[in-house]
């Protein structure tokens, strides 16, 4: 097949997925799609406040598999408690065990819950999270907002087509969505009650997912001290590489990334580097910018035992504005040689 008529049958199929709009109510929900495969609805919350104070957490439902959970900690002088993937039972709505998040009004207000074991190492501790998420800008659908779709549509195009690969393609149908939030609340631990007051970026994406087909990505999430929030995103799966998306928001809208390197520029030699610099272009036509992202605090996950995450509370500095949030990196260990111990 000619690749001009590839690339214009592939932003035909990245074009039918900008059509879909379900409303927040219906996003907000858990889905559950027992006859799919692979099927995985995953919520993510991160927050932050400039003391080091942070955590992640992440809950998943899944067809097929063990449901997936994390809850990690980093207290200042204490380092990083915390868990992944403890068998606790499935809930109503997003709960497993004593974690859950309970959405207060879809689309502005959630609880964060969580009354139980952390661990490090061999030692464990009991801690209570009570927290407060409350928006500070709009709900980001992908399907709206963020994704390069031209980018994917070349991507898509550049691939040798065939009933495999478009059997794989399917993981891109997600919905998938963001937002910027301030989180207020408490945090007990060892006795001593820590006052929470920061910012955070909450995540709810659903749909197939199969962590052995992912091969490297970066996810950098954060909030500037301008009050500029922002993704940026870069992913090669086993069947295609250099997907991309990206959005920076203010009191003015979303826009999406006009341009973000492939991953073999921003990640050159260490495949999970500490420190990270690049160029990106918010708009067409505008002059590029220089993103600056430092690690400092490290929360590690391994997937289904093949493809390891690694995220970190981080400073982000956007053509020397700075802010906060967490970068997250990943790669897989079966194609990877990768000392994973921390």
């Amino acid at each position: 097949m000619k690749q001009g008529i590839k690339h214009f049958l592939a932003n035909r199929m990245v074009k039918r997925h900008r059509s879909r709009d379900l409303p927040v109510e219906e996003l907000e929900k858990k889905h559950r799609q027992p006859d799919v495969e692979g099927f995985n609805d995953s919520s993510y919350f991160a927050g932050w406040q400039k003391d080091g104070l942070s955590f992640v957490t992440r809950l998943a439902f899944r067809t097929g598999k063990h449901n997936e959970n994390w809850l990690k900690i980093h207290i200042p002088g204490e380092g990083v408690w915390g868990f992944e993937d403890r068998p606790m039972e499935e809930g109503e709505g997003l709960r497993q065990g004593p974690l859950a998040y309970v959405c207060q009004a879809p689309g502005n207000r959630w609880s964060i819950e969580y009354k139980g074991l952390v661990f490090q190492g061999k030692k464990e501790e009991e801690i209570l999270l009570e927290l407060s998420w409350e928006k500070l800008g709009p709900v980001i659908d992908f399907d709206k907002s963020g994704t390069m779709y031209e980018n994917t549509a070349l991507q898509i195009a550049g691939q040798p087509w065939n009933k495999e690969f478009f059997r794989k393609l399917r993981e891109l149908q997600k919905v998938h969505y963001e937002q910027a939030g301030r989180i207020t609340g408490k945090i007990l631990w060892k006795g001593k009650e820590f006052p929470f007051d920061g910012h955070g970026i909450r995540d709810h994406s659903f749909g197939k997912r199969s962590w052995d087909g992912w091969e490297r990505h970066i996810w950098y999430l954060g909030i500037l001290e301008d009050g500029r929030y922002f993704n940026n995103s870069v992913i090669d799966f086993d069947f295609i590489p250099n997907l991309k998306a990206g959005y920076f928001g203010d009191a003015n809208g979303i826009t999406t990334v006009a341009s973000l390197p492939d991953l073999s520029e921003i990640l050159p030699q260490e495949p999970l580097p500490t420190e990270v610099e690049y160029t990106l272009r918010l708009r067409p036509g505008e002059a590029e910018k220089r993103m600056k992202v430092r690690m400092k605090a490290f929360f590690p996950f391994t997937m289904d035992g093949v493809y390891h995450i690694r995220q970190a509370l981080a400073d982000f500095s956007l053509d020397g504005v700075p802010g906060m949030g967490i970068a997250e990196m990943g790669i897989n260990l079966k194609t990877h040689d990768l000392d994973i111990s921390y």
